[in-house]
């Protein structure tokens, strides 16, 4: 029979702190409602960006219902030790997990599983009680350098990282709260014309464009989780955003962009050294719904120059940028970002993103 057990308030009952509950952004989850389901497996979708289950239990009244669970992503959920075998249809399970803000939604996100073998299963770090021994966490090798920008790079501080969103440069102002493109939750405090301010109020978070698994533009592509991996060659810069395999090639020595270039959803982006700094001019932009970032679109006049800067001997990469769009910006606004060499990162080459796993959470 299935149990719906209310485990105390915030669930510091079972070792839970605050911030482990808050390390992910599951806006659309009440994450202070931890139940207990207890139910067979019959379906168990191994894919990116988020992975699923459906969780057949019996309701008191003898009916059997079908519950969908949201887990995390293959790269997240590999890390806590899961594999696309971890969970068979036919299990006998039992799952603790958070419901969704909409009671009318079949949705919940799984924090752990109780396997049948009696191992416990986080679905993201920190989101199994304290108690629950966990696997060694990998260690990243502080003492790796970049001499030349390559290397794989993840946002510095942390998972999103000071400035990982985008945050505005202001004259004199070292606070770095402020404008920033958005994430989970739409940007703030742009300069936005009138037509950007109304898309910007009308924001809905199922209208983003992830969800259907078209890929964010630079520079909103540093912001969130995944990790950056850049190759240097002798005329080219390659940068492969790990979310959505997405690849931008920038040509070297060049400072005016070839005539006649097709606008993209990347545009077109030409470098230049200036002392130790690469500048990255970029143009030729198709405008694209929400191009420059949460909410906020792009046209064909977005224009965005970025300037990297090798920090701290090679440990750090800084990216300066200035975005410019006047069908949707007022004016330029200029943000940065810091990124943290991780040679050891496992970097997903293929991350192959399924639009009805990707928007399963919204549409369920």
């Amino acid at each position: 029979m299935m149990r719906l057990r209310l485990l105390v308030s915030v669930a510091l009952g079972v070792g839970l702190s605050a911030t482990a509950w808050a390390h992910h952004s599951r806006s659309n989850f009440d994450l202070e409602t931890v139940l207990e389901f207890h139910g067979v497996i019959t379906e168990y979708s191994w894919r990116n960006p988020h992975t699923f289950a459906k969780l057949a239990v019996q309701t008191e009244l003898g009916e059997t219902r079908e519950l969908l669970m949201e887990l995390n992503s293959i790269s997240v959920l590999s890390r806590e030790g899961w594999t696309r075998d971890t969970l068979k249809v036919g299990d006998k399970v039992t799952v603790f997990a958070n419901p969704d803000n909409n009671s009318q939604k079949n949705l919940y996100y799984s924090n752990y599983w109780l396997l049948p073998d009696g191992s416990i299963m986080a679905s993201s770090p920190g989101s199994a009680p304290d108690t629950v021994t966990r696997r060694a966490r990998r260690q990243v090798d502080a003492t790796a350098t970049s001499d030349d920008m390559s290397g794989i790079w993840r946002a510095a501080g942390g998972r999103f990282g000071v400035g990982g969103g985008g945050r505005r440069q202001r004259q004199g102002n070292p606070n770095p709260s402020g404008p920033s493109l958005g994430g989970q939750g739409p940007a703030s405090g742009l300069p936005l014309t009138a037509l950007s301010q109304s898309e910007l109020d009308a924001w809905k978070v199922e209208d983003n464009p992830w969800f259907r698994c078209v890929s964010k533009t630079p520079p909103w592509l540093y912001s969130g989780v995944g990790a950056h991996r850049i190759t240097r060659n002798d005329d080219t810069l390659i940068i492969r955003h790990e979310i959505n395999d997405v690849e931008r090639v920038i040509h070297l020595g060049r400072t005016e962009h070839p005539a006649n270039t097709e606008p993209s959803h990347l545009g077109n982006s030409i470098g230049w050294f200036e002392g130790e700094t690469l500048v990255v001019d970029t143009a030729y932009f198709a405008p694209a719904k929400w191009g420059i970032g949460s909410g906020v679109s792009s046209s064909d006049q977005k224009h965005l120059v970025e300037r990297f800067t090798l920090k701290e001997e090679g440990r750090r990469l800084e990216i300066r940028y200035t975005i410019e769009d006047p069908v949707y910006l007022t004016e330029p606004v200029s943000l940065s970002t810091t990124l943290a060499l991780d040679v050891g990162y496992p970097f997903q080459d293929n991350y192959d993103c399924d639009p009805d796993a990707s928007s399963k959470h919204i549409v369920d």
